[in-house]
């Protein structure tokens, strides 16, 4: 009896967490140099930073992709939210160095 509610419990916490799972996919190539412009033209500034929330599930796979160079280990990954029905961007930094993390836009 035990062991079925240690293996019901287990498997509970397994489906809680594969819905609450989120897949955030590598960018492909138009939207990595997109980010990349937008990094080296100097728009990541503290003038486009924004205090908006993207609630959770509130976009969709296909709407959020991440950049992260493995090469040059700066600790910064970048990650572009494009919401459907919207023609405007957003791009999330995250600085693995410290822990610090904004959100710029939107852009165009």
């Amino acid at each position: 009896m035990m062991k079925t509610q240690a293996f019901v419990i287990l498997i509970s916490c397994f489906v809680c967490f594969k819905v609450s799972a989120i897949r955030v996919v590598s960018c492909d190539k138009q939207d990595a140099k997109y980010i990349a412009t937008k990094h080296t033209s100097g728009a990541l500034i503290q003038a486009n930073e924004i205090e908006k929330v993207f609630p959770r599930g509130s976009l969709k796979y296909n709407e959020i992709c991440e950049v992260r160079n493995e090469l040059i280990m700066d600790g910064l990954a970048f990650t572009l939210y494009k919401p459907e029905g919207n023609e405007h961007k957003f791009i999330f930094v995250y600085n693995g160095l410290d822990g610090s993390s904004k959100l710029y836009g939107p852009f165009k």
